[in-house]
């Protein structure tokens, strides 16, 4: 596995566990330790996106300024593997 796609599973391991934190907290929303694991995966996750983001280009179109909105779709798409 190379080292775009060890960051991409990464960024989808950190997505995944702040999403079902989320649901977690839906239920018990004056859980401090949640809240607190909440806030450190929030920033993990925000972190591997930026470092992906800096290494192999955007995830989103949302991701690209303005002035070079569609330089996004020069690249391959963050689930394209190379074969």
């Amino acid at each position: 596995m190379d080292e775009k796609q060890q960051l991409m599973q990464k960024l989808q391991t950190a997505d995944f566990a702040l999403f079902d934190t989320v649901l977690y907290l839906d239920t018990h929303p004056t859980d401090q330790s949640a809240l607190n694991y909440y806030d450190k995966i929030k920033q993990v996750s925000e972190s591997l996106r930026e470092e992906y983001i800096s290494k192999f280009g955007p995830l989103f179109n949302s991701d690209v300024e303005s002035s070079n909105m569609f330089s996004w779709v020069n690249n391959p798409w963050p689930w394209e593997v190379d074969a």
